[in-house]
């Protein structure tokens, strides 16, 4: 199964009453909404979904979803917050695949009942890159897409994605996947320290306490919200809030409750600015 975020963290993260609504949706509308949907296409009253066949690039081939929602609809970037659900990727079947990279635009921030959110409104294109193991052999795949859109409760959504019946590109959305395709966060290096953090334990909780370059992350790269991710279903972070200047801190949870170890280098930052989204993997000790 290809999947961002495990349901092991769904569970870890969603409320008692998010999750029991999610099921009792889910049941209710996931079969009728399956059932009677096309391959790689998807409308009704809040939401038109495509899945289109980019171009061909040396290492496979992309495509793109075009997701169009409601006002005051949204769906979920990969990481949702501490509360929702990520778009999960199931693959049914596959020839010549080798990877799946997707190209998550920068997100936006949504507050809500004094939850963060990390997801998208109006509009969301959504770059695949199908990455084949044979250079002369064509990437073919299905794979079932769920998906959450919100409104005032979250409604999931199962639809099938199949390279073989994928509507071919035209110019104009080409220059719109591109456009979204500049519209990833940048990934920094972490060899250039713009990022250092240490762990400290206060009280019963455990603190990681993340210190950012003030050169880099001013003006209008000043921070405006910090995502902060780990790369083990054991470990995540919770209660990010800024302190002074480019200080955040956020409390590490996880799995073991006692007696885990933090590897450093799994720390993935993505830092929401003005001019974008910038991606760090890993920091540093202040002491390094």
């Amino acid at each position: 199964m290809l999947t961002n975020c495990s349901k092991l963290m769904f569970l870890k993260k969603t409320n008692v009453i998010s999750i029991l609504l999610f099921i009792i949706i889910s049941i209710l509308l996931a079969p009728s909404v399956f059932g009677n949907q096309k391959y790689n296409s998807f409308k009704n009253d809040y939401v038109e979904i495509s899945f289109i066949n980019a171009w061909k690039t040396k290492q496979g081939s992309l495509f793109a979803l075009f997701i169009k929602m409601k006002e005051n609809w949204k769906t979920y970037w990969r990481y949702p917050g501490e509360s929702g659900f990520s778009p999960e990727f199931k693959l049914l079947t596959d020839k010549n695949l080798k990877k799946i990279k997707i190209y998550w635009p920068t997100p936006k921030v949504f507050y809500e009942n004094e939850t963060i959110i990390n997801g998208y409104n109006n509009d969301l294109i959504l770059p695949i890159l199908f990455l084949k193991n044979k250079n002369e052999s064509q990437v073919e795949f299905e794979i079932e897409l769920t998906m959450g859109f919100c409104e005032d409760i979250c409604i999931p959504i199962k639809f099938l994605l199949n390279s073989k019946y994928a509507v071919k590109s035209s110019e104009k959305l080409n220059r719109m996947i591109s456009h979204s395709l500049k519209n990833t966060p940048k990934e920094l290096l972490s060899s250039k320290k713009l990022v250092t953090c240490d762990v400290k334990k206060i009280g019963s909780k455990i603190i990681l306490i993340s210190k950012f370059d003030n050169n880099f992350f001013s003006n209008k790269n000043n921070i405006d919200h910090l995502i902060l991710e780990y790369k083990d279903d054991q470990v995540w972070f919770s209660e990010t809030k800024k302190l002074s200047n480019k200080n955040y801190i956020a409390q590490i949870k996880s799995i073991e409750e006692e007696n885990f170890l933090l590897n450093k280098s799994k720390i993935k930052y993505t830092i929401i600015t003005k001019s974008g989204g910038f991606q760090i993997n890993g920091c540093k000790s202040n002491y390094n």
